[in-house]
């Protein structure tokens, strides 16, 4: 009996009971919870269906929960030894050592498959996170919620799921704009050094020197402006028409190339903490198709536009929005609220099931607006999920570290990959609840002590190899037929037994939720029962059944772990 199957029968148990009892209700098997205990005082399984049900079916909990134990008590099933009710109703279930110790065969003939499960049935996603704008490097704020997005992914992907993931470029509208002013002017400095001017709102990092110099490799004088600096630099959006008009098609050109430029750095970067996009999907490919005039269309349809002020406006406020929203300004301008529209149809049109949407937490306020518009424009039966990622405050020890990407006065994801690695970087940035803050800290991500996780993690799998390595070199050959696993009676091997039969469980929970910090939480707590248990127990110089069953017990364990550094993308070194 494996550790899903004892929880469904558990389940069907309740339910079976709820529609004998009372038929002329409507009860779900789906309304029956029943979770893993935390405190192995509480059993293995507890059930709150009393408390849920209690005013329903108008009885006391407690009364209702102690039917419910007495009904399967009488059923004698042999994996549960005992059925209490505690608290106000709670029903709590123990499992006997024989049933529990059984998941260990089930681990090692599942091994890479152990804790799949099929939630999604093979739903078709399309993940889209990062999207961060083109306008300079990728830096570490951006980087939790790369690696949240690739994390979910990979949860997802192991749930059943069909994922796709989409990095959305912004590489229209003002911000690429003033993009490409900054490199035009730092282009103009570099072929001619007595050209100072630069506005005060142009992007100031280094990396804008890079791109002008790739262009002047590149393409020579083409872009030079022999009166650029006559230009007047008080009025930007005048700047940017008299730029154009100068250049005209050469002003494309240069756009393109500064953006191209960028999307190629960010997407070193990300493959450099292994987060990889199946589409980069451009706003100036939506803009070039006909999409915003069937956005325009559709909303129109349902009535949901407003002339005024010789503006459109989408009537966000018959949606719970406190305020009315411009789609398209008087100077017939189209606002980022209706491209962004225009985008998730084009995606509902793409037949996905869900469009799930991984955004900075700075865009709290854009997600009722954007979903009361997407409930107009939806085709079929798709469905939008937004998750909200918090900012990420980087500290070095005590000393918390500063940013701002229009000064230019930002670290680059690349210099804290170069500092600390892949690993902790994506471990450090999944440690939280998304919606959560997140305090990253530099130094203690590079220790190599038990206070850094990542290492901690690190040091139980090498640990377990060196373990199974000397296994190998004396030639002791172990299989699962003669092992005796109801001799693992210690409480560490009983703990680390329900911890492992609880993995299916902790995906499950994680995947329904999207919180991939519950796996972290998982392997710290894994890991920390490995260690313990190692530190205690000589598992080489145990008589033979007993080292048999304890070694056994250590593969389990490494592919827990295996799966679990699959899904958040962390490497497990075999030594250290």
């Amino acid at each position: 009996m494996t550790n899903l199957s004892l929880k469904q029968l558990i389940q069907t148990e309740i339910f079976i009971f709820l529609n004998n009892e009372f038929k002329d209700l409507d009860i779900s098997i789906n309304e029956v919870e029943v979770t893993s205990c935390k405190n192995k005082e509480d059993g293995d399984y507890a059930s709150n269906i009393a408390l849920k049900l209690a005013k329903k079916v108008n009885q006391n909990p407690i009364e209702l929960s102690t039917k419910i134990q007495s009904c399967i008590s009488n059923k004698a099933i042999k994996e549960i030894t005992k059925i209490e009710v505690a608290g106000p109703g709670f029903i709590n279930f123990f499992i006997s050592t024989a049933s529990k110790v059984l998941i260990l065969q089930e681990i090692m003939q599942k091994k890479d498959n152990y804790g799949k499960n099929e939630l999604g049935c093979n739903k078709n996603i399309l993940l889209e996170f990062v999207s961060a704008n083109p306008t300079g490097p990728l830096h570490v704020g951006h980087g939790r919620g790369a690696v949240f997005g690739d994390c979910l992914s990979n949860l997802l992907g192991f749930s059943g799921y069909n994922v796709t993931k989409e990095y959305y470029v912004n590489d229209a509208g003002k911000q690429i704009m003033i993009l490409t002013l900054s490199v035009l002017y730092r282009y103009h400095e570099l072929i001619n050094e007595s050209f100072k001017k630069f506005f005060k709102d142009f992007y100031q990092g280094d990396y804008i020197w890079d791109i002008s110099a790739h262009l002047h490799r590149e393409y020579g004088d083409i872009f030079f402006i022999e009166n650029l600096e006559n230009i007047k630099l008080d009025d930007l959006d005048q700047t940017i028409l008299e730029v154009k008009n100068n250049l005209k098609d050469k002003f494309e050109i240069l756009r393109e190339e500064s953006v191209n430029y960028i999307i190629q750095d960010i997407n070193k970067t990300l493959v450099n903490i292994d987060v990889n996009f199946d589409n980069w999907y451009l706003e100036s490919d939506l803009l070039k198709s006909d999409m915003l005039r069937k956005t325009l269309d559709k909303l129109e349809s349902k009535n949901m536009i407003e002339k005024k002020e010789g503006a459109l406006w989408f009537k966000s406020k018959d949606n719970s929005d406190d305020t009315d929203r411009v789609l398209v300004k008087s100077n017939g301008d189209h606002t980022y609220f209706l491209s962004d529209i225009a985008y998730h149809q084009a995606k509902s049109n793409r037949n996905f099931d869900v469009l799930l949407n991984v955004w900075g937490a700075d865009h709290h306020g854009y997600v009722p607006r954007i979903k009361s518009a997407f409930h107009e424009i939806k085709k079929n039966r798709v469905s939008i999920e937004i998750l909200l990622i918090q900012f990420a405050n980087l500290y070095r020890g005590k000393t918390k570290l500063q940013m701002s990407t229009r000064s230019g006065q930002f670290i680059k994801l690349d210099e804290l990959i170069n500092e600390i690695g892949k690993d902790a970087i994506r471990f450090f940035y999944l440690m939280r609840k998304n919606d959560q803050h997140l305090d990253f800290d530099i130094e203690l991500a590079k220790k190599k002590t038990s206070d850094n996780p990542v290492f901690y993690i690190k040091y139980a799998h090498a640990r377990i190899c060196s373990v199974l390595e000397q296994i190998l070199d004396r030639k002791i050959n172990i299989s699962n037929s003669n092992i005796d696993f109801e001799i693992l009676s210690l409480d560490e091997e009983i703990e680390l037994i329900d911890k492992l039969r609880s993995f299916p469980n902790v995906l499950e929970a994680a995947c329904k939720k999207y919180e991939p910090h519950i796996i972290t939480n998982y392997q710290r707590e894994l890991a920390q029962l490995f260690h313990s248990y190692y530190n205690k127990c000589n598992i080489i110089k145990s008589n033979e059944e007993l080292r048999n069953a304890r070694v056994y017990l250590l593969r389990c364990i490494q592919i827990v772990l295996s799966n679990s550094s699959n899904i958040i993308g962390i490497s497990l070194p075999e030594k250290m």
